[in-house]
């Protein structure tokens, strides 16, 4: 009997230490394989960590922590990115047994039951702005762009009904249900022959960002513009 009850022991240790290994490697991988699929980046460091390192058995993870060096959400190039998480639920039967038929993102969404909070923050220069406008902006060539916490300058020539002028674009940027749009304030045109037409209601409010291409159910939060770059922030709660 006391070597019967001794094995079962080894077994329950084993499968402890299995647990510990194998569910965070595991869990590890799904956040790491929605943070490529949702913004391609090519390097992506992920760590969990829960005390005891046994509670992973369970399914709770304390706080996950993931960063990539570069990528990009929507047509939106990143400088990097950092997820934060707290308190994360995984339902552990789902992920040792998954349920047959469900798309990627719904095994996701079904492994990851709950979390107390996860924070994705991440970091838009200038040349990132710079491309992804002149890209949605097919009038506006060679732009230059300057970011400052007070607005967001853009000078380059555009296009117009056969003409080109030099333009200077100052606006910000503002959230609108869960989207991030960039709003031109003041727009100066350097061109006799068009100075009063009314070029700047071709021009209106521009979408940067939308919540539907964020990894889990994130939804953005803030947009924070400072010298140099734009501070975006996306949660879930």
């Amino acid at each position: 009997m006391n070597k019967f009850l001794a094995a079962l022991l080894i077994l329950a240790i084993i499968l402890i230490a299995a647990f510990e290994i194998i569910l965070p490697r595991t869990v590890a991988s799904i956040l790491k394989e929605q943070v490529i699929k949702s913004t391609h980046a090519q390097e992506v460091e992920i760590s969990l960590d829960s005390s005891p390192n046994a509670k992973m058995a369970l399914g709770i993870v304390d706080t996950v922590h993931a960063t990539a060096s570069a990528g990009d959400i929507g047509d939106v190039e990143f400088q990097s990115l950092t997820l934060d998480g707290e308190n994360i639920n995984v339902d552990v039967q789902e992920l040792l047994f998954p349920s047959q038929n469900l798309t990627a993102k719904q095994r996701t969404e079904k492994i990851l039951k709950s979390a107390g909070h996860v924070e994705l923050k991440g970091i838009i220069t200038q040349d990132g702005l710079k491309n992804f406008i002149e890209k949605k902006v097919d009038q506006l060539d060679d732009a230059e762009i300057k970011i400052t916490p007070q607005e967001v300058t853009a000078k380059g020539q555009i296009k117009f009904m056969g003409k080109t002028a030099d333009v200077d674009i100052a606006g910000s940027f503002f959230l609108d249900e869960d989207d991030v749009y960039f709003r031109a304030t003041r727009l100066d045109v350097r061109n006799t022959l068009l100075r009063h037409v009314q070029i700047d209601r071709y021009l209106g409010d521009i979408k940067i960002l939308q919540s539907e291409t964020l990894p889990l159910n994130l939804k953005f939060s803030s947009v924070q513009m400072r010298d140099g770059d734009v501070l975006i922030t996306a949660v879930r709660n």
